[in-house]
């Protein structure tokens, strides 16, 4: 399979803090790589200012759920809005190493998924969350 382009998919609650910075630094990655992107955050019933934060940041396609709907629904609403075939999943709190994108998008090749794991130095897992790892 060739790679026309990838569709990143950002589910996000409440991430009004944390999602910019993640934003800024994916841009940065995706537009170094040469690759064709759209970056999709799917805002699930937010009730802070997460989408008055990514309104901040052009180009990014920004949907709403009117009401917390959960992860697999906010998915769900991000990849039914993709533009391209190859679809990235990332969170917006940059717990997951975005600069290795370009790199996993490589792995494709014939295959129909590639899964990257937050291993590695370059992964930030939060303290409180590591006992859940």
């Amino acid at each position: 399979m060739t790679v026309q382009g990838i569709s990143v998919v950002i589910p996000a609650y409440n991430e009004e803090n944390g999602i910019g910075p993640t934003l800024k630094g994916l841009i940065d990655v995706l537009s170094a790589s040469g690759l064709t992107y759209e970056i999709i955050v799917v805002d699930d019933g937010s009730r802070d200012n997460t989408a008055a934060a990514v309104h901040q940041i052009p180009g990014i396609r920004l949907i709403c759920h009117a009401f917390n709907k959960g992860y697999g629904a906010s998915l769900k609403t991000g990849i039914r809005q993709a533009n391209f075939d190859t679809i990235v999943i990332t969170d917006a709190d940059g717990t997951y190493p975005n600069d290795m994108i370009p790199t996993l998008v490589t792995y494709i090749g014939p295959f129909d998924m590639v899964v990257g794991a937050r291993t590695g130095d370059s992964v930030a897992v939060p303290l409180v969350r590591k006992p859940a790892k």
